[in-house]
């Protein structure tokens, strides 16, 4: 079979042929260096660690809790030695930065070695820094920890979303994940529970019982900022009256539609699937448009993880 490009300048695509040498590239092809969002980014990063610092150093460390990762580890060994914990990082980090270079996106690498090199910095800044609670109160030790973990779930969320990571067990997490496709959050558990577990013999089984809870809760936290509180949904509206739908949706409700042509299994009908893609507060005014149409209409409607886009969250 002989196929025919619709432009007659692209280059061929079989196997084994190169492409003429004259062939230009197309000009979307070429990459683009947006530095208003590469400073967002870096932005984001410098604010966010120095926030996670002062949490772990203001919060964590007065009730002998311990972070996640290699944070952990370095507060563990501070609380047996009192090495500092940003010299441990920083020599932890190290060898982990060069086999991210070695092994990782460019990109993220680069972004991963100034977050974690800076979280070494900002937690020496940090260490001496004193939040007013009553640690030795049983309900204020409760609060502070949980309003810890809280804080650092809710900061690492932005540094992941803007392309990168704070080093040290992350790096790891992520190259083992590619290679046995482990999910890293499992990665991450393991490691921790190893870790807290550790914790049982330094500073007792009640402050590690209780380091397992503040980890939970920052994990909670990082994944409700990670993928938005206020969810997507995709809706698969079925209707025999569409074409009043369709149009009411977009003037009322703002929202792109789509219409899907298909054919039921059974019926052998033809019929259009209007396709709309909204947020979780824009579903009563939707559901209320179709129902009024047509009361016998059927929504589909599906959780979806994230959309990235006009309307949704930003592609830069």
């Amino acid at each position: 079979m002989k196929m025919q490009h619709n432009n007659p300048g692209a280059p061929a695509a079989s196997c084994g042929v190169a492409p003429q040498e004259n062939a230009q590239k197309p000009e979307h092809a070429k990459p683009r260096w947006n530095w208003r969002s590469e400073l967002l980014t870096l932005a984001t990063i410098l604010v966010m660690v120095t926030v996670q610092c002062a949490a772990i150093n203001g919060l964590y460390k007065p009730n002998g809790l311990i972070s996640g990762g290699f944070t952990g580890v370095s507060m563990l060994i501070e609380y047996s030695t009192g090495f500092p914990p940003s010299i441990t990082l920083l020599l932890v980090n190290i060898p982990l930065l060069v086999l991210a270079v070695w092994k990782l996106h460019l990109r993220f690498t680069i972004y991963t070695i100034i977050a974690s090199l800076y979280f070494s910095l900002a937690m020496a800044f940090t260490a001496n820094i004193q939040i007013p609670f009553d640690f030795s109160d049983p309900l204020s030790r409760l609060t502070s920890a949980l309003l810890g973990g809280v804080i650092c779930g809710f900061c690492g969320a932005p540094i992941v979303r803007r392309g990168a990571s704070t080093g040290g067990f992350d790096i790891i997490s992520l190259l083992l994940s590619k290679r046995f496709s482990f999910p890293m959050g499992t990665i991450s558990y393991a490691f921790n529970v190893l870790v807290t577990g550790a914790l049982a013999f330094v500073n007792g089984l009640d402050v590690a019982a209780l380091s397992m809870v503040v980890l939970f809760v920052s994990s909670i936290a990082f994944n409700n900022v990670l993928q938005g509180m206020n969810r997507t949904k995709t809706l698969f509206i079925i209707s025999d009256r569409w074409e009043e739908i369709a149009p009411h949706v977009l003037e009322e409700v703002h929202r792109g539609v789509t219409l899907i042509p298909a054919k039921g299994a059974y019926t052998g009908r033809e019929k259009t699937v209007v396709y709309v893609i909204a947020r979780t507060t824009e579903l009563s005014a939707i559901r209320h448009i179709v129902l009024a149409i047509d009361p016998a209409a059927m929504i589909s409607i599906i959780d979806t993880r994230e959309v990235v886009g006009r309307g949704f969250t930003p592609n830069n």
